[in-house]
Parts: structure tokens; C-alpha cells; sequence
């Protein structure tokens, strides 16, 4: 047994210097020491933190009149940061070069007994990731970030506003929730609001009445919204501004937005003593049933009255893949992009480019694992059947092995 660890210890340490050379520079112990003492000046000189109205937090078209949009949803992981998911981060980020990074929720897991520096240090895993490439990057809550008591929403909050790259904001008290904001992106000559990015704090658990479940966008948050959406668009001539909410939990319309099938259907999930699956044309993956909250307030139809939000897209159903029309909007589904928590091949991030020529419309894809790697990735391949959660153990075991023959193979 001794022998066994020393050989997979051996493994991920070889696996580690190879592909994480710069992220290697100080052992665990001073790791943390850096993160007790970080927390400890944020807790006492919070005022040395740039506030995020001291940022220049200004988004803007490219010359070429384009702006990509990377999303991760669901990192949901500890400290430290699994090192698939942390290199699959840093490689889509590689390859996609985005102009904003959006993090959709679960972005760690933080259970009832996470301390602040705990929780500081994993929220660093990915951001420094982020500042490192200088990306700027937005994020909202899901449900499993906050489930500790001892590092809550406006402490987290504080912690992603430390960093440079970070272009959101705590709103304050105004509205329910924390998280909930409006990021503009300029044209390309900077002259007006181009496009709007709406960030929603859809919540945790619900506590709104004895229905349980899922939490629910407020009526608060949903007023606050039509309000800024009517400003956005007196100050555009009267027309709406083209928009995109992002948000954590999926909009209950989504029951509406799926078809009833036949069971054993491919792509089809069970509700009551109804088969459901993806309307016809849609493509994508539905892998899992959608949890919506179990009531509704009425964002949905808010973004149908404002007629400004082409999609609203959500995470936490972290292996369903999906955009589907539903009356005039979008909804959309990306999948997980961590390796810590429950997950499948559908795997990886989503990506969404706006043109400045015509924002009525954008494209959007999936970058799945081995849309990043190519199959043909050994390394890659074995990596993934090493950590991924849908692979059995004798599998998981020898794939450890292949990893580091593959990855001593391609060194000569």
C-alpha cells in the first residue's frame, strides 16, 4: 500500500512540474501562510483594496467590431483547485482569448465548515488565473458558494473585488442578494452602450415561502432590473438595449420551453408521469433534469415586456448543454467546467461573440474537454480518465499510469 501512494505521489508531482512550472513556486505550508495573512490584511485594511469604482472597469468592442464572452460554470471545488480543472482554465482561456470572463455560480463549494481562509484561498485557485491573463471577469452566486456561515456572499464578494481583473461589484443593500449588476460594453469608439450584460443573483434555498427548493430571482431584484433596462434604453434613443443575463439557477420556463416525448427518448429526462426532451432543431445535451426554483415571480416575462434580452443563461445543471428558443429568448444551459464535483463528457465551457454590426444576435458553442485537448491528445486523454468522476476505478488507476508514460514519450 505504501508503495502504491509513493508511485501515484511521484505521478501528480512529475504530472505537476510539467505542466504547472509557474504555479509551483512555494511549497503548501507558505501557501497557506499567504492566505492567512492576505484574509488578515483584508479584514483590517480593507481600504488599501482598490473599490471597484476606482477600477476602469470599462468593456468595449474590438476594432474588428467583435467581443467574445468565455463562461465557466460550476468550477465548484476547494483549495486546492484540481489541476485538470485548473490547467483546462487556463488552456480554454489559451485558446479562446476572450474579452470578459463570466463565472456563472458554484464557483467554489463552500461547505458549512469553510473558514474565510479557506474560501479566500479557493476563490484565489481561479482568479489569479484570470488576473495572470488579464481578463477582466465577472461572477455571480450560486447555491453552493455561501453554504458556510463563517464566509458569506459579502465576504466572498470582497475577496473577488481584491483583484484587478474583477469588473463586478457589490451593489450594496439596495437589492436582495449580492451580485446583482449591469456591465455596459461600449462601441468601438467608445461614443455609446453597445450591449448590455445583465449579472442576476438567483440565490441559494428558498426561504420566500413553504414551497422549498431552489431560491428565486426576487420581485426586488426584477424591479430593479426593469428600472435600469428603461434607463439604458432612454438613454439609447428610446430603443432597448440589446442584453445577455447571466445568472446561476435556470428560469422555471424552461418546463415550458421542453417537449414531451416518448420514454426511452435520447436526450430526455423524466418529470411526474411525463417524458421531456429538447424541441426539435435544438441541439446539445440534456442529461439530467433541470432544477429550477419551484415558484416564479416573473423575471422571464420581465425580459419579454423590456424586450432587450436576447438569452438568459445558467449553470448549475452541470451536464446539461443546451439553447433553446422560447418566445423570443433564449435559454441556456452550459455546463459544469470542474472535475470535483459530479459531471460528465459534456465537460467544459461555453463561449458567446457579439458583433457591433448587428446585436440582435450572437454565436455561441460549447468548448467541451476534448474540444480543447483533440482526441489525439494522449496526455490529454489520460488526464481525464485520471480525475473524471465517470470512470471507473481500475480505469482511473491505470489511466495514472499511461499520463506519465504519454507525457515522458512527448518530452523526447
Amino acid at each position: 500500500m505504501i508503495v502504491c501512494y509513493v508511485i501515484i505521489f511521484s505521478i501528480q508531482f512529475i504530472f505537476l512540474v510539467n505542466i504547472m512550472k509557474e504555479e509551483i513556486k512555494m511549497n503548501r505550508v507558505k501557501k497557506i501562510f499567504a492566505v492567512v495573512l492576505s484574509v488578515l490584511m483584508m479584514m483590517s485594511c480593507a481600504s488599501l483594496f482598490a473599490s471597484a469604482d476606482e477600477k476602469d472597469a470599462t468593456l468595449k468592442f474590438g476594432d474588428d467590431g467583435k467581443f467574445t464572452i468565455l463562461q465557466f460554470a460550476d468550477i465548484q471545488d476547494g483549495y486546492p483547485l484540481m489541476t485538470i480543472t485548473k490547467k483546462l482554465l487556463q488552456d480554454t482561456i489559451a485558446m479562446v482569448q476572450p474579452d470578459l470572463i463570466v463565472l456563472t455560480g458554484d464557483n467554489i463549494s463552500g461547505g458549512s465548515t469553510t473558514t474565510k481562509v479557506i474560501t479566500h484561498a479557493a476563490i484565489n485557485e481561479f482568479m489569479r488565473i484570470f488576473e495572470k491573463a488579464g481578463i477582466p471577469t465577472a461572477a455571480v452566486f450560486g447555491n453552493h458558494d455561501d453554504e458556510s456561515a463563517l464566509a458569506d456572499k459579502d465576504f466572498q464578494m470582497s475577496v473577488y473585488e481584491s483583484y484587478d481583473c474583477f469588473v463586478g461589484y457589490n451593489e450594496g443593500d439596495a437589492i436582495p442578494g449580492v451580485g446583482t449588476y449591469n456591465l455596459p460594453i461600449m462601441s468601438s469608439d467608445g461614443e455609446k452602450v453597445a450591449f448590455n450584460i445583465w449579472m442576476t443573483d438567483s440565490g441559494t434555498y428558498n426561504t420566500e415561502n413553504d414551497l422549498g427548493g431552489y431560491a428565486c430571482t426576487t420581485k426586488e431584484q426584477i424591479a430593479w432590473y426593469v428600472e435600469k433596462s428603461n434607463e439604458l434604453k432612454a438613454a439609447n434613443c428610446g430603443n432597448p438595449v440589446p442584453s445577455i443575463n447571466f445568472q446561476h439557477i435556470i428560469v422555471p420556463e424552461i418546463y415550458d420551453a421542453l417537449v414531451e416525448c416518448a420514454e426511452g427518448t435520447p436526450e430526455s429526462i423524466q418529470r411526474g408521469d411525463k417524458f421531456l426532451t429538447l424541441p426539435e432543431g435544438v441541439e446539445g445535451h440534456l442529461h439530467e433534469a433541470p432544477c429550477p426554483p419551484d415558484y416564479n415571480n416573473g423575471q422571464f416575462d420581465a425580459f419579454k415586456q423590456q424586450g432587450d434580452v436576447l438569452a438568459t443563461v445558467c449553470g448549475h445543471d452541470h451536464k446539461n448543454d443546451f439553447v433553446i428558443p422560447y418566445e423570443g429568448i433564449d435559454i441556456i444551459n452550459t455546463p459544469g467546467v470542474g472535475f470535483s464535483s459530479y459531471n460528465d463528457e459534456t465537460v467544459g465551457s461555453r463561449v458567446f461573440v457579439l458583433d457591433e454590426n448587428d446585436t440582435s444576435t450572437y454565436e455561441t458553442y460549447v468548448l467541451g474537454y476534448f474540444d480543447v485537448y483533440g482526441e489525439d491528445d494522449e496526455v490529454a486523454l489520460y488526464r481525464y480518465q485520471a480525475y473524471s468522476r465517470t470512470t471507473d476505478d481500475l480505469t482511473k488507476f491505470v489511466a495514472w499510469f499511461k499520463m506519465i508514460f504519454a507525457m515522458i514519450k512527448a518530452m523526447f
